[in-house]
C-alpha cells in the first residue's frame, strides 16, 4: 500500500462551524491524519449559518491554529452581512485572492495531494493553483449554477451560463471529483466534465450516532433541524403547520437551527397564527445523537429545483439514530431514490401540503411502522455510508493520488453522436462487453445527452472501474447530427478531436464512420499523434461484382462518390483499421485501394433474444392454425416495402391467398397511413380469403420473439436498400426463411448461408411470384439450419464489441510506436 502522503484541504467552511460543510471538514481531515497524512487546512473564519464571524474569532483572529489536532490556516476574507447571489460571489472572490496572496506569501504549504470543497468553486480554482506539482481532488456538495438557476437566486441567464463555463473549466483541470449521489455526478457530466468523477456519500458516524429507544410521551414531536436557506423550501413547513393545527392540534413542530431566512420563517409564523410551531437554536456538536434522537419524526423539505444539486447530508444522521422522516421531492430525484432503495423514509410531492400532512400522520398513527423506517434507516447507513466505510474509500483515493504518475494507460473513447436506430444497441453491447472483460484500462463513450443518463444508470446497475460515459452538449448533439451531411461530417470530426483531447485518449472509435469520408479523405489528422477507426455500414461500391445490381443514375452518382473517397480517406495515417458490416467490402478495398488492407469485416450485432426469453405469446397464439403464415415487423415504411408487399398479394392466385396469413406488426409511417388503409380495403374485396392482420403500433421485444418464432416465413422486401438488416439475424436465430430483396448485400448473404429467398422485390410481380413459390414448395425448403445456425454464431455482440475494441487497441499500440 502506498504511504500516506501530506494533505492540503481548502475549505472555505470549517470547525467550530456546527451544520453544513463545517463538521464534514471537520472529520475529513482529522480521519486522513489519523490515518498518517500531514495535514494543513486552508479555511476561512467561521460564520456559518449565519453572517457574521463567531465572537471568539472577532478581535485578532488567529492566522494559524491546531483545531482537534489539525494544523488550520485561517483567512481573513470578507463575509456579507446580507444574503445575496451577488453579495455571495464576491465573498468567494475574495477569498480566492486573499488565499492566492497567502500561497505566493508562503502561508499556505504546498503538499503533494491537495483537495478542496465546493461550495464555493473558486475553492476548487485555489486548489488547482495550489496543486503546482501535485494531485488535486475536488469534493462537490453543490452545483452552484443549478442552485442559482433553480431557486431564481441569478436573474441573469449569462451570469448563470457564466457559472456553469467556470464550473466546467475549474473541475476539468483537477485529477478526480468527488460527488455525493449519481445525479450530481449525471449533472456534472452534462456540464462537460470529462474527468474520473467517483461518487461517494455522506458518511456517518456509526459509532457515536447510536440508535436510540423511541421516546415515550403523549403526543408525538415533529421536527426540523439544519440551516434556514432558501434551498431548504421552509415554506413548506407553514403549510403543514397550518394543516396540522386544524386536524391534530396536539403535535408540535421544532424548527432548529440558524440562517438567513430564519427571521422570515419567523414572521410567516406570526402572520399565520401558529401556536403549534416552536423556533430554538442549533444544540452544540456533542449533542447532535441527544438533539436528532429527541423527536419522533424528522421534516426534510426541498426546494424542488434545488433538489438535484444538492444532497441534504442531515438525513443520514436522521437514518443512523434510527429515526423516520419525511421528505418532499419528485420522483426521479436522489431523495425519492434514496427511499426506493433504503425503504427508510417517506416522499412525498413538493409543495403539497395535503400530501404532507398525510404522510407525517401515517407515521404518527401507526408507531409500529414509524419503530420499522427507523430500523431499516439505521441498517441502510451501516451498509451504504458508514464512517469507516467511506473514509476509508476517501484514504485510499488520496494514498492512489499521490503515486508517481505513470505513463498514460491505453485509453480508447468511442464517439456516437446518434440516439435512434442502432447506436443505443450498439453501445449497450459495447459497454456490457467492457464490464464483463475490460479490454483497455481506460473506455470512454462519448454520447448523446439523449442517451446519458440510460447508459449512466446502466453502467451504475453494474459498477466498473475505467469506463466513463460522457455526453455531448445539446449544442454539439444537434450538429453532429445536422441533415447537411457536410456540417455532419465536419462536426463529428472537430468534438472527436476535442473529446481525444480533453480525456487524453490515444484513439477514437467512430460507429458511424461513412459520415466522417470527407473530412479523411482531407486527410484531416486527430490531433499529436492519435488515430481514429470506425465502421462503415454501407460501402455500396462493389454491388456490381455482387450479383444483380442495376443502379439507377443517383446510385451510380453516389457510389462514385464513395469510391473517390475511400480512395483518399484510407491512406490517411490518421486512420486505423475500417471495420465494416459487408463481409464482401474487405476483399473489394485490398484489391482497388490503396491501403485497403485497413479494412476488415464486423459482424452485425442487432441481436434478438434468446428465444422464450421475455416472450408475450398473445398476439402469436392469436394467429390460425393451417396456414402459411407470413411476417412483416418493425417500423412499417415505404422503404421497407410496405405498400408493394400490399400491392402483390393482390396478384397471388385466389388458391393460394386461401392458404396464407399475413402480418404486419409495427408502428405505421403517417407518411403511408392512407395508402395502407386503402389498399387492405380493396385486399377485402379482391382477396376474400386471404388473412390480413395489421397491428399498428410498437411491439416489445418479447412479442416480436414469439411471433417470429410462431410464423413460417419472415417478409423484408425492402426497397434497394443499402446494407444488411437485423431481421436476418431474428429469422436465422429461429429457423425461418426470409422473403427479401436481392438488392445490395442482403440478397448476397442470404444466398451464401442459404436463409431464404431474394427476389426483385421492387417489382410487385417478382414479390408475388416469391410467395407463391414458397408456398407450393414449402418454406423449409429454403432455409439450411446448419448454416443458419453458422451465420446467427458469426455475428453475436460479444464477437463485434470484441472486433471494435480490438481495433481500437490495435491502433493505440501505434499511436504509442509514432
Amino acid at each position: 500500500m502506498a504511504a500516506a502522503p501530506a494533505i492540503l484541504l481548502i475549505t472555505q467552511y470549517y470547525r467550530p462551524e456546527l451544520v453544513g460543510s463545517g463538521p464534514y471538514c471537520g472529520e475529513l481531515a482529522e480521519w486522513l491524519q489519523a490515518a498518517g497524512s500531514s495535514v494543513t487546512v486552508v479555511a476561512g473564519l467561521p460564520h456559518y449559518p449565519g453572517h457574521s464571524v463567531f465572537p471568539a474569532y472577532r478581535r485578532k483572529p488567529p492566522r494559524r491554529e491546531t483545531v482537534a489536532g489539525v494544523d488550520v490556516v485561517r483567512l481573513r476574507h470578507w463575509i456579507p452581512r446580507r444574503s445575496s447571489a451577488a453579495l455571495r460571489i464576491l465573498s468567494e472572490a475574495h477569498f480566492l485572492l486573499v488565499g492566492c496572496w497567502a500561497l505566493l506569501t508562503g502561508r499556505i504549504p504546498r503538499q503533494p495531494v491537495v483537495i478542496s470543497l465546493c461550495p464555493s468553486i473558486l475553492t476548487v480554482v485555489l486548489g488547482a493553483i495550489a496543486r503546482r506539482g501535485g494531485r488535486h481532488i475536488a469534493v462537490v456538495h453543490d452545483i452552484q449554477s443549478g442552485l442559482a438557476r433553480g431557486l431564481g437566486m441569478v436573474g441573469s441567464r449569462l451570469l448563470v451560463t457564466a457559472m456553469r463555463w467556470c464550473e466546467r473549466i475549474a473541475l476539468n483541470h483537477t485529477d478526480v471529483v468527488v460527488v455525493l449521489d449519481p445525479a450530481m455526478r449525471d449533472e456534472l457530466r452534462l456540464n462537460g466534465v470529462v474527468v474520473p468523477i467517483e461518487v461517494m456519500p455522506i458518511w456517518v458516524d456509526t459509532e457515536r450516532l447510536l440508535q436510540a429507544p423511541q421516546p415515550r410521551r403523549a403526543a408525538p414531536v415533529l421536527l426540523y433541524s439544519g440551516n434556514f436557506g432558501r434551498k431548504q423550501g421552509l415554506h413548506q413547513l407553514i403549510a403543514l403547520a397550518e394543516r396540522l393545527q386544524h386536524e391534530r392540534p396536539a403535535l408540535t413542530l421544532v424548527l432548529r437551527g440558524e440562517g438567513g431566512m430564519r427571521d422570515a420563517v419567523a414572521a410567516s409564523i406570526a402572520a399565520a397564527g401558529l401556536t403549534n410551531v416552536r423556533l430554538a437554536g442549533l444544540l452544540p456538536a456533542e449533542r447532535l445523537a441527544e438533539s436528532l434522537a429527541d423527536a419522533d419524526i424528522h421534516l426534510v423539505p426541498q426546494d424542488p429545483d434545488a433538489a438535484v444539486f444538492a444532497v441534504p447530508s442531515k438525513v443520514f444522521n436522521i437514518m443512523a439514530v434510527g429515526r423516520p422522516f419525511v421528505a418532499t421531492a419528485r420522483p426521479g430525484s436522489p431523495l425519492w431514490r434514496m427511499m426506493e432503495a433504503s425503504g427508510a423514509f417517506l416522499c412525498t410531492p413538493p409543495n403539497d401540503a395535503r400530501a404532507f400532512a398525510e404522510a407525517v400522520l401515517r407515521l404518527v398513527d401507526d408507531p409500529a411502522f414509524a419503530v420499522e423506517l427507523g430500523d431499516r434507516g439505521r441498517q441502510f447507513v451501516n451498509r451504504t455510508c458508514a464512517k469507516a466505510l467511506v473514509l476509508g474509500r476517501f484514504v485510499a483515493l488520496a494514498r492512489t493520488c499521490a503515486e508517481p504518475v505513470r505513463p498514460s494507460p491505453r485509453h480508447v473513447l468511442i464517439f456516437e453522436p446518434d440516439s435512434d436506430g442502432h447506436p443505443h444497441e450498439w453501445l449497450c453491447h459495447l459497454i456490457d462487453f467492457a464490464r464483463r472483460a475490460p479490454p483497455a484500462p481506460l473506455i470512454s463513450f462519448v454520447v448523446s445527452p439523449s442517451l446519458y443518463r440510460d447508459l449512466a444508470a446502466r453502467l451504475d446497475a453494474a459498477p466498473a472501474a475505467g469506463i466513463r460515459i460522457l455526453p455531448l452538449s445539446p449544442a454539439a448533439a444537434r450538429l453532429c447530427t445536422n441533415r447537411a451531411l457536410v456540417v455532419n461530417g465536419f462536426a463529428r470530426w472537430w468534438f472527436m478531436r476535442r473529446f481525444l483531447a480533453r480525456t487524453g485518449a490515444q484513439t477514437g472509435q467512430f460507429l458511424s464512420l461513412d459520415l466522417l469520408s470527407l473530412p479523411l479523405a482531407l486527410r484531416l489528422g486527430a490531433g499529436s499523434g492519435r488515430r481514429v477507426g470506425g465502421i462503415l455500414f454501407r460501402p455500396s461500391v462493389h454491388y456490381r461484382l455482387l450479383g444483380a445490381y442495376r443502379p439507377c443514375r443517383r446510385e451510380r452518382l453516389r457510389d462514385l462518390r464513395k469510391a473517390a473517397l475511400y480512395r483518399l480517406m484510407l491512406p490517411n495515417r490518421a486512420l486505423g483499421s475500417v471495420l465494416t458490416l459487408d463481409p464482401f467490402f474487405p476483399r473489394h478495398a485490398a484489391r482497388f485501394y490503396r491501403a485497403g488492407s485497413k479494412v476488415r469485416a464486423v459482424p452485425d450485432p442487432v441481436y434478438p433474444l434468446p428465444l422464450g426469453i421475455d416472450g408475450d405469446n398473445a398476439l402469436a397464439d392469436s394467429l390460425p392454425p393451417g396456414r402459411v403464415a407470413l411476417l412483416l415487423f418493425g417500423h412499417l415504411t415505404e422503404r421497407k416495402g410496405t405498400l408493394t408487399l400490399l400491392e402483390s398479394l393482390r396478384l397471388i392466385p385466389e388458391y393460394i391467398a386461401a392458404r396464407l396469413t399475413v402480418i404486419l406488426a409495427g408502428k405505421i409511417d403517417s407518411a403511408i397511413a392512407n395508402r395502407v388503409a386503402t389498399l387492405r380495403q380493396q385486399l377485402e374485396i379482391f382477396q376474400p380469403d386471404l388473412m390480413l392482420t395489421l397491428v399498428d403500433r410498437h411491439l416489445s421485444t418479447g412479442e416480436i420473439g414469439a411471433l417470429v418464432a410462431r410464423v413460417d416465413v419472415v417478409l423484408a422486401p425492402y426497397q434497394r436498400f443499402v446494407g444488411s438488416s437485423g431481421v436476418l439475424l431474428w429469422a436465422a436465430r429461429a429457423g425461418k426463411p426470409l422473403l427479401t430483396q436481392d438488392f445490395g448485400l442482403i440478397g448476397p448473404l442470404v444466398r451464401r448461408y442459404r436463409l431464404g429467398l431474394a427476389v426483385d422485390s421492387d417489382r410487385q410481380e417478382a414479390l408475388a411470384a416469391g410467395i407463391v413459390r414458397i408456398v407450393q414448395e414449402g418454406p423449409g425448403r429454403f432455409i439450411d439450419p446448419q448454416q443458419a445456425h453458422r451465420f446467427v454464431a458469426r455475428n453475436t455482440p460479444e464477437r463485434f464489441a470484441a472486433l471494435v475494441f480490438g481495433s481500437a487497441a490495435e491502433a493505440s499500440s501505434i499511436s504509442a510506436r509514432s
